[in-house]
């Protein structure tokens, strides 16, 4: 089977988005498909060319020149994702010929991108919905132009309407999609999950060299990695180090990039917080240390109902580590720390929360003791990414067989 796969995020950039394509994509290689990813050149490299492919252990690459998104400017990322909507139609159009073009999103216009490609080469079209871009950005108050709204709405309804299946991360976005008139039957659910190659046990004498090179040698270290967005509510993590400044046992450590790092910066040094410490992105390799390291892996999102049916993928990794989670959040993601035993919680947005939870947890050490402490195995039973990759393949195959027998 011959697989188009739309992406306008890759490696070597670091990202959810950018670790599931890529694992993705390599094991449905390893499944035997042939797959060719259209993808944007690394939005930190300024580059000069309009296309290159490449070759990487049988997959191949072909990058597309994007408009950079400078993170700060909504009309610059408007351009940014228009670009790569344009970019891609056209290195598309140089790719062999697919069975079936896969567009995963955010954002809409990459699926927009996939419909094109999927007319023009005569394939099959599914989208894949890794979250509710429109229904996010409404909430974020990231699109508060009523009529922008209409219109993304419109074509997220066109495309779900067009394509020929559906693929989402959770069982809530699949029940919220049937809610709004979407056949059942047009849905299929593959989460997301890890690949247990890439996810290796800790070294202590790594998470030790962390902590002397940090000076954390005595400290309880709650470990936040991930993208820095409004999505994520990290301001409440700085409130709630705030309350516990006259701790001194206690620190956070966030490392990542996104919209909202230069404000909880700001925050940091106008409150003086000494016990938070916010670290420049590092490769999931150079990450290892600080998992290591940690006491607590913190996973969290802002409050409300959209972020009860939403599972971040940071969440995987953590319980790959073997690492208790601090978990914000609600609904399936609350569902399945609670299930393996492997975490404490805090309401969503509540720094008083969050604060006298970590209190508990460091003033009483029966509490960590008793944290199921080999939850990968368990974990892996379910969101193993080679094993999600060959359901990816399958209810691709059977898309491309529906297909035939239609046209019969």
């Amino acid at each position: 089977m011959k697989i188009l796969y739309l992406s306008q995020h890759f490696p070597p950039e670091i990202g959810a988005a950018q670790a599931r394509a890529y694992d993705m994509s390599m094991n449905l290689v390893e499944e035997g498909c042939d797959v060719t990813v259209v993808t944007a050149f690394p939005n930190h490299v300024s580059s000069k060319k309009l296309f290159q492919t490449s070759k990487h252990l049988g997959l191949n690459v072909i990058r597309s020149y994007v408009v950079q998104d400078t993170k700060k400017s909504t009309l610059r990322r408007m351009l940014n994702y228009v670009s790569f909507m344009t970019t891609s139609i056209i290195a598309g159009l140089f790719a062999k010929k697919p069975d079936v073009v896969f567009a995963t999103t955010p954002q809409l216009f990459v699926g927009l991108s996939g419909y094109v490609l999927s007319k023009l080469k005569r394939a099959k079209f599914v989208i894949e919905v890794r979250d509710l871009w429109v229904d996010f950005a409404e909430v974020l108050n990231q699109i508060n132009n009523k009529k922008l709204l209409t219109m993304a709405r419109k074509l997220e309804w066109f495309l779900f309407k067009q394509a020929d299946h559906i693929v989402v991360v959770t069982h809530g976005y699949k029940r919220y999609l049937v809610e709004k008139g979407i056949s059942e039957s047009k849905i299929d659910v593959i989460t997301n999950g890890v690949n247990p190659s890439e996810m290796g046990l800790l070294v202590p004498e790594e998470g030790m060299k962390i902590r002397s090179e940090y000076g954390l040698e005595d400290q309880f270290l709650i470990l936040y990695a991930g993208n820095m967005g409004i999505a994520q509510g990290l301001q409440t993590v700085l409130e709630a180090a705030y309350k516990l400044k006259g701790v001194s046992s206690i620190t956070f450590v966030l490392i990542g990039e996104g919209a909202e790092k230069d404000r909880l910066q700001k925050y940091k040094k106008e409150q003086d917080l000494h016990n938070v410490m916010i670290l420049d992105s590092r490769a999931k390799q150079e990450l290892n240390g600080f998992y290591a390291a940690a006491d607590l892996c913190l996973v969290i999102l802002k409050n409300h109902p959209l972020f009860d049916i939403t599972i971040p993928s940071k969440l995987f990794d953590c319980l790959a580590m073997n690492k208790p989670i601090l978990l914000g959040i609600g609904g399936e993601s609350k569902e399945i720390v609670k299930s393996l035993n492997a975490g404490l919680f805090f309401e969503p947005e509540n720094a008083e929360s969050l604060a006298n939870v970590v209190l508990e947890a460091t003033s009483n050490p029966d509490i960590m003791e008793q944290l199921e402490k080999d939850v990968r195995s368990k974990m892996l039973l379910k969101y193993n990414r080679q094993e999600l990759s060959r359901n990816l393949a399958r209810l691709l195959e059977s898309t491309q067989d529906r297909v035939k027998g239609w046209s019969q």
